[in-house]
Formats: structure tokens, C-alpha cells, sequence
């Protein structure tokens, strides 16, 4: 039995070293990331989410794409996954799929108004094809579609419309930047929720490497909260 004991050690040792080579031959990694082609917060972070691939040794093309274009695009396989999505969108996903285990940002909207009582009485919401947290809300509700959030905030501004739905961090960042002729007041606060990132599910085992590193490195710094901060003061 002793001189079985180095010999087992050797066998173990050469066992764990096949199944090491072979779990990092199944590591593939996406190509191609679809990101919703208006969102603030998604440009200012971009480069952060191509520095936590590259890290991992992966070098992604990046696709911008309206909201439900990006949804179908990562369905027919034409991406390999979206920079985030909140988790209510997750059944309009045909695809077999796997999400971060550790969400990107902590994401709020609200509903947006002109702060003349008559006109956001009298005039439609605006909210956003593909974005579906907007198109919940309005269900049942008397609303006026748009392509991009950047129609919405255009609308608003030409006075087409006198509410809109929006995430708080866009709208704070617009008037930040003085783009609304006259600043939307903040009214009910519809959702608040983390968001994902996204990938195929045949990248699963990239997805645990890219999940361990923001558990480890938390990269996307740029919270939400931080950003209200900043704008506010």
C-alpha cells in the first residue's frame, strides 16, 4: 500500500492537470456585445466593460443597437450577448442564456413631467420601443411610442408630449448638460432594480470568470447614486 501512495499522487496530480487544460479549452470568448445605442450610461462605461474582457483575455466588438433590435439580435445569434438588461426582460429571450452573478449597476426610473399641470394633463407619455420596463408601465395607460430615448427627450422638448418615461440616470445627466428646454420635474418613481450582464449560454464558463472578477475588482464604479451626486452638487 506505500508504494501505491506516490503513485497515486502522480496519477491525481497529472488527472487534476487534464481536467484544468480542459475546463480553460471551454472557456470561448464572446465576440460581439450589443449595447442600447442611445444609453448614457452605457457609452460612459463602455471602455470599462472592454477592460474587464481584455483582462480575461478577450477582445469584443462592440454593437449598437436600439433596445428591442438588441433583444432580437442576441435571439437570431448575430451577438453574443448585451451589455446589461434588467431581469423582467430575461422572458423575451428565445436564446438559451446565462446573466452575471453580480449585477452591473443598481438602475432606477421614473416617470418625468413638464411642470406646467396642463400640459402633462392634457399631452401623452412618451416611453421607448424595446425597453421594457416603459412598455409594462404603459400598458393600459395613454402613451405615444418612440424609436429612442433621444426622440422621447425631442418630443418633450417640441412640446409633442407632456411626460416621459425614463431612467433617472439619463434625465439627471441631460439636465446636467442643459438639454431640456425646461427641466422635467421627477414624478412617481416606477422601478428600481440591478442590472445584468448577459451572454449566451454556451459562454457559461466565461460568464463565471467575468462574474468572479467583478466580485473581486468591482470595476463599474460609476454607480448610479454617485452619478446623482455629482450632478446635484
Amino acid at each position: 500500500m506505500k508504494l501505491l501512495n506516490p503513485l497515486f499522487r502522480v496519477v491525481f496530480f497529472f488527472c487534476s492537470l487534464l481536467l484544468t487544460s480542459q475546463s480553460l479549452a471551454e472557456v470561448v470568448c464572446p465576440k460581439s456585445i450589443a449595447i442600447i445605442g442611445d444609453s448614457i450610461l452605457a457609452e460612459q462605461n463602455l471602455e470599462t466593460l472592454q477592460s474587464v474582457y481584455s483582462d480575461l483575455g478577450c477582445d469584443i466588438l462592440i454593437e449598437r443597437l436600439p433596445g428591442r433590435r438588441g433583444i432580437a439580435s442576441f435571439n437570431n445569434h448575430t451577438v453574443d450577448g448585451e451589455m446589461y438588461r434588467l431581469a423582467i426582460a430575461e422572458p423575451r429571450y428565445t436564446r438559451n442564456f446565462v446573466r452575471s452573478e453580480i449585477p452591473l449597476f443598481q438602475h432606477s426610473g421614473s416617470l418625468w413631467l413638464h411642470p406646467n399641470h396642463t400640459l402633462r394633463d392634457s399631452l401623452p407619455t412618451g416611453y421607448t420601443l424595446g425597453i421594457v420596463w416603459h412598455e409594462k408601465y404603459m400598458e393600459r395607460r395613454r402613451g405615444k411610442l418612440f424609436k429612442t430615448v433621444e426622440d422621447v427627450y425631442e418630443a418633450y422638448n417640441k412640446g409633442e408630449i407632456g411626460s416621459f418615461v425614463s431612467s433617472d440616470f439619463s434625465v439627471l445627466h441631460n439636465v446636467s448638460e442643459g438639454k431640456f428646454i425646461i427641466a422635467p420635474d421627477q414624478g412617481e418613481s416606477i422601478m428600481r432594480a440591478p442590472l445584468y450582464h448577459y451572454l449566451g449560454a454556451e459562454f457559461s464558463p466565461f460568464m463565471k470568470l467575468f462574474s468572479d472578477y467583478l466580485r473581486k475588482n468591482t470595476p463599474f464604479s460609476l454607480s448610479e447614486s454617485k452619478v446623482f451626486k455629482d450632478i446635484i452638487n
